[in-house]
């Protein structure tokens, strides 16, 4: 329903300030009727009339509807990105190995723009719903888990390198996952599961337990190898 070739492309990027405040200005009034109505009942051409912009000039920057979410996606993953960058050059400043500062600016952030943008699970849906969002979204996840396992990994250069990336991976997507639900929710559930998934992933990143779980491992292979031993008995 949602993917039609490479259709979510926009056409050209706006140079001049006019046009620069058309594009802005559809963006806005996607948001405000996806919002309001679902992104299923709202037209293009309906977008364009409540921007009071001719249907033409939006057309020449978004070819479809999913091009605007789209933009709207990459506006706030580009968001992310920053947040998480910022918080990973604290993390590699710092003398301890808490992981929690790494994530839990994240979590504020992620929390922040999507209280604020109220179509967000629309838009959310739409990506979920479209092999070509999917396929980029996984993408920026990857690479967020790269990021996030490569500056664990500098402050613990013992832990295993791909048990970080994992943890990494499974940090992102409960984070992502887990704001959506907590604005669900009315207060104070809301602020006490946030509180509860900043705790939880500080645990799941926190690289020494990877290591007694790695030195586990260890010895219980080369238990395997050299059979099972016994204490010695005295003559």
């Amino acid at each position: 329903m949602f993917d039609g070739g490479r259709r979510t492309t926009i056409k050209r990027i706006p140079r001049q300030k006019r046009s620069q405040a058309r594009f802005d200005a559809v963006l806005r009034t996607a948001l405000r009727l996806f919002a309001a109505r679902g992104y299923e009942s709202v037209s293009m051409r309906e977008i364009a009339r409540e921007a009071k912009i001719p249907i033409a000039s939006v057309y020449q920057y978004f070819p479809t509807k999913l091009a605007i979410v789209r933009e709207m996606w990459n506006r706030y993953t580009s968001t992310m990105s920053e947040t998480l960058a910022a918080g990973i050059a604290t993390y590699m400043k710092g003398d301890r190995k808490d992981p929690s500062g790494l994530i839990g600016g994240v979590i504020d952030q992620m929390a922040d723009l999507q209280a604020s943008t109220p179509a967000f699970i629309e838009i959310w849906s739409c990506v979920a719903a479209s092999i070509e969002l999917r396929t980029l979204n996984v993408e920026d996840t990857l690479r967020n888990a790269r990021l996030i396992a490569s500056a664990l990994q500098q402050h613990n250069p013992s832990a295993d390198p791909s048990a970080l990336f994992d943890r990494a991976l499974i940090a992102i997507e409960m984070a992502s996952a887990s704001t959506r639900f907590a604005l669900s929710i009315p207060e104070p559930h809301r602020a006490r599961t946030l509180l509860s998934l900043k705790h939880a992933l500080s645990l799941l990143l926190e690289p020494s337990s990877l290591e007694r779980r790695s030195s586990v491992r260890t010895r219980r292979r080369n238990k395997e190898r050299t059979g099972p031993s016994f204490p010695k008995t005295r003559s």
